[in-house]
């Protein structure tokens, strides 16, 4: 079963909307930006080096550990 057979009746309307070369265009802005974030908030030290400002943020920081939670 595909995460596709998962989705509700208007989220496959939706996806039926778009052509193949649409959502690989989609998927790919996505991919982007995720690694564009995952460059800013990188360990330094033991510590985020976006979220850390005078208070040493651990890393992983709230936002690596969301995005990690989303693409398991």
């Amino acid at each position: 079963m595909s995460t596709y057979d998962d989705a509700s009746e208007p989220a496959r309307a939706l996806l039926a909307s778009f052509d193949e070369l649409q959502l690989a265009e989609m998927l790919a802005a996505a991919s982007a930006r995720i690694h564009r974030i995952r460059d800013l908030h990188r360990n330094e030290y033991e510590t985020c080096s976006e979220c850390t400002r005078n208070d040493g943020v651990p890393y992983p920081c709230p936002t690596i550990r969301a995005l990690d939670k989303e693409q398991r």
